[in-house]
């Protein structure tokens, strides 16, 4: 069987440039619809975010003045510590001048007196007092002999004995010595 096709060309051309022009308005609405979906949720995820980053931020500031308050307790805290250690330095300390005045008299020897005596350190427990005294003698012998005791005492160290000189009416020995003193509490 024959078809003869018995409809003009520019019809057939016209019908089927409305079909090409449906299908392609078809697949433009599809696609828009694509495109709208897509966009819809992408808006929904950034509105959902905003959401979490707004609750996120309130309690933030929350956390903020929580950490503020603990730096702050925590300043205290290390400043409490550091006058307590202050304090129990200065007890642990406290004995410190009656032990060195109970040795430095036992290493003084009767005919040496002494006209003054400065301390400098020694603040807490265990740390040495430097010494320095000025005093007189009758003779060489009472210079040498307390030098001699505090050397040999182990709780005088780095004596040295400045210039002796001699004068006066009743010719006493005037001289100066410096030590550390280190304590033994």
């Amino acid at each position: 069987m024959i078809k003869v096709n018995l409809v003009p060309a520019d019809i057939l051309a016209k019908a089927q440039q409305k079909q090409q022009t449906l299908q392609a308005a078809v697949v433009g609405v599809a696609m828009l619809m694509l495109v709208a979906l897509v966009s819809a949720g992408h808006y929904y995820r950034y509105n959902r975010l905003n959401r979490l980053m707004a609750k996120d931020n309130i309690e933030l500031k929350k956390l903020e003045v929580i950490v503020a308050k603990v730096e702050e307790l925590e300043k205290t805290a290390a400043a409490v510590r550091a006058r307590l250690s202050v304090i129990t330095d200065l007890l642990k300390g406290r004995p410190l001048y009656p032990y060195f005045m109970s040795d430095f008299v036992r290493s003084v020897p009767s005919g040496v007196r002494i006209k003054a005596l400065t301390t400098s350190g020694g603040g807490s427990a265990g740390v040495a007092l430097k010494l320095s005294m000025s005093a007189e003698a009758r003779t060489n012998e009472d210079i040498a002999a307390w030098v001699r005791r505090m050397e040999d005492s182990g709780r005088f160290t780095s004596v040295e004995l400045g210039a002796v000189t001699t004068g006066g009416v009743e010719r006493l020995c005037s001289f100066t010595v410096t030590s550390i003193y280190t304590p033994q509490l």
